[in-house]
């Protein structure tokens, strides 16, 4: 007991002495931000939690928007919280700004609880610091998102003004994860901070961006910092006709007049996930003209869920509800119509209804998330 005794004092003095150099006195935070895709959730056990995170794969993938989704509801989810997109790239333009519906501000005097500041930067050690400081320099307790978009257009302070030539000679540099992540890791996971890090190549998974020779996720060496720190990391990819959500879905052939595209299903692979779902695919539904974060088509995944549950039943050209889901709206004083002719208006029917929408998404989630 004696021995004992003294061990503990002897960790509590240490502890103390070096109270500066680790986080046992904090208080861990944690919590779980929607992707805004029920299948998607039900994937991730229930959404993103702090730390890192990255976004990879093919152009017009879907990163950037999911991203901004997770974003968003970060915003919403979280009080005291901050978004700052790092726009390394150039892009962010005025219309996907309107569908994410994420509050963008670029003035400091504006950067208020619940926006987003856009820091118009491709500088790595700048980008890096300013991430650093906010998360170590915060004394509000303020929990931000930070959403990088991408690891491939930042460049080292010293390499801007070299030419084209001597850029390309470049060797090694400076590996994004090297300096920020291994400093900043847990400070982000345990003060409840969100990192969200887009990579625009498909399989290189690039940590280096003056690197010739990619390195992959399979790959065992040491400049793996990015994929060793990311607790997911999703691939997105890319798009065909085959996944494009037809105006009439029972015509197979997509037409610009008679039957044009209203949606597509993205699909993603889970590449490394703290839940067991490594190498998981899956796809989620996207409606197009929205706006304000509602491009996910969620009302989608209910009726889905709702036909494969039997809970709805098709009749000809009529769907009708079972005797099971009327019984369950009774119970949580809600109402459907008996029998609605077509898909469209059953669709229209959730989407006009937010309390029903709700209800189905959080019952969906608890009756699946049981069954897991």
């Amino acid at each position: 007991m004696s021995d004992t005794k003294n061990s503990n004092n002897l960790l509590e003095s240490f502890l103390k002495a070096n109270k500066e150099d680790h986080y046992n006195f904090e208080e861990e935070i944690d919590y779980k931000i929607s992707s805004g895709s029920l299948q998607f959730d039900l994937h991730l056990g229930g959404g993103f939690g702090p730390g890192l995170h990255r976004f990879c794969g093919m152009n017009e993938g879907g990163k950037t928007s999911e991203a901004l989704e997770v974003t968003k509801n970060f915003l919403l989810t979280l009080p005291n919280s901050k978004g700052v997109y790092f726009k390394a790239e150039g892009r962010l333009s005025p219309e996907m700004k309107r569908r994410s519906g994420v509050k963008f501000v670029t003035k400091t005097e504006d950067w208020v609880e619940g926006t987003c500041f856009v820091f118009e930067s491709n500088i790595y050690e700048t980008v890096v610091d300013l991430m650093r400081q906010l998360v170590t320099n915060n004394d509000d307790k303020t929990k931000y998102c930070f959403l990088l978009d991408s690891v491939d257009g930042l460049i080292l302070k010293n390499d801007v003004d070299k030419s084209f030539e001597d850029s390309s000679k470049v060797a090694g540099g400076a590996v994004v994860a090297g300096t920020f992540m291994k400093k900043m890791s847990i400070a982000l996971a345990k003060r409840g901070h969100m990192a969200i890090f887009i990579s625009q190549v498909r399989a290189d998974i690039k940590l280096d961006p003056y690197s010739k020779a990619p390195i992959r996720q399979t790959s065992a060496t040491g400049g793996n910092a990015l994929l060793h720190f990311a607790n997911w990391i999703i691939e997105f990819e890319a798009r065909y006709n085959k996944d494009m959500i037809l105006k009439n879905p029972s015509i197979k052939k997509m037409d610009a007049q008679k039957n044009p595209a209203v949606g597509h299903f993205a699909s993603v692979t889970i590449k490394k996930s703290p839940n067991e779902k490594t190498n998981t695919r899956l796809t989620y539904p996207v409606r197009y003209g929205r706006t304000d974060g509602t491009s996910i088509w969620i009302e989608k995944e209910i009726v889905d869920l709702l036909f494969a549950w039997e809970f709805l039943v098709k009749k000809g050209s009529w769907i009708k509800t079972t005797e099971d889901f009327v019984e369950l709206l009774s119970e949580n004083n809600l109402e459907f119509p008996e029998k609605i002719q077509g898909e469209a208006n059953v669709f229209k029917a959730i989407e006009d209804s937010r309390e029903l929408s709700e209800f189905l998404v959080d019952y969906f989630k608890k009756a699946i998330g049981e069954l897991t």
